[in-house]
């Protein structure tokens, strides 16, 4: 065989397993982290240990991690030993741990939570503090990375219902230890130098380490302050941030927060609008009915008057003209 032909050179994904099995230190390897991204199904449980910087995807067999002495949920803080393997389909690094210690809680889940406590005390979650939207918004700010997807779906979301709609993005880094000053900063930019209806703040999908920094003080404190309606966006994920209980409104996606953007539009028109055309259309059936019913009308009264009926109401007319000149109270004989 010709080796040109590249029958017998290895994939780079076979050599790299190869490598991390054959390699002594990374069997029985022991960490200590907080697991976050925790789901699982029928097969396997799988989960992300992060101490904060870094992270570690994980994956226990179903059947062996019923035979632990362990409950394991995002914010758990655990020490970990396994073995480092290669996923070859997926090209992924992951720690395979066959023993699972419970620390306790994490020490960024606890800062997060005393976090929400003191604000929730402080009233910035209460639904008095809320503003709406409103229903014609004519510009519209987004914070969120110009190098994301989350810009084009908001843009997408907004502009296939109304065109019309003007789009102004502050870029800003959405993960990282510099993350919390740069959206921070982004909202006080468009609230404060920018004429805007409402300010969408958000990213797109990521772990639970890369959403932290809409769990920071200083994000929450921006979006508490702003005088701008703001809408958060970040997902995609069903999990409740710190962000999300401030905002004005919360949605779990970019494309969902440009939707509610232009739906307050349609909802406008139809709890207000539509009620006055069914009104209108109501109206004028109405009309068109009445006048069939009066057009022969006039033909009617045009009809050669029957002398009966003319001698009839003539008789009855002096009865009546005598009956009420003998009981008039104030008619005498004189």
């Amino acid at each position: 065989m010709d080796a040109a032909s590249g029958a017998d050179v290895p994939r780079p994904q076979s050599l790299t397993a190869s490598l991390v099995r054959s390699t002594p230190a990374l069997n029985g390897v022991r960490c200590i982290g907080e697991v976050t991204d925790l789901h699982q199904n029928s097969t396997a449980l799988y989960f992300t240990l992060t101490d904060g910087d870094t992270e570690l995807p994980c994956m226990i067999w179903a059947n062996r991690y019923r035979d632990m002495d362990a409950e394991l949920e995002d914010g758990t803080e655990v020490i970990l030993e396994g073995d480092i393997d290669y996923w070859v389909e997926g090209g992924k690094i992951d720690l395979k741990p066959w023993e699972v210690i419970v620390v306790g809680d994490g020490d960024q889940a606890a800062a997060v939570e005393r976090l929400r406590s003191e604000l929730e005390e402080r009233g910035w979650f209460d639904d008095e503090q809320k503003q709406q939207p409103p229903a014609f918004p004519e510009r519209v700010g987004v914070v969120t990375s110009l190098r994301g997807d989350a810009r084009y779906d908001i843009q997408n979301a907004i502009h296939e219902q109304d065109p019309t709609v003007d789009i102004l993005v502050k870029d800003a880094t959405v993960q990282g230890s510099e993350a919390p000053t740069s959206i921070a900063n982004g909202i006080h930019h468009l609230d404060r130098s920018e004429d805007v209806d409402a300010i969408i703040v958000g990213r797109g999908g990521g772990s639970d380490l890369n959403l932290q920094a809409f769990n920071t003080e200083r994000v929450a404190e921006a979006i508490f302050t702003a005088n701008t309606p703001v809408v958060t966006a970040i997902g995609h994920t069903d999990d409740r941030l710190i962000a999300d209980q401030v905002a004005d409104v919360a949605t779990i996606a970019p494309t969902a927060a440009g939707e509610y953007i232009v739906n307050s539009r349609k909802e406008f028109l139809a709890s207000e609008i539509d009620p006055l055309e069914q009104q209108l259309e109501t109206a004028y059936e109405t009309f068109q009915q009445e006048h069939e019913q009066n057009k022969n009308w006039p033909k009617q009264s045009m009809r050669r008057p029957d002398p009966r009926a003319s001698h009839r109401f003539t008789t009855k007319s002096r009865s009546l003209c005598c009956c009420c000149c003998w009981s008039s109270p104030g008619f005498g004989w004189g």
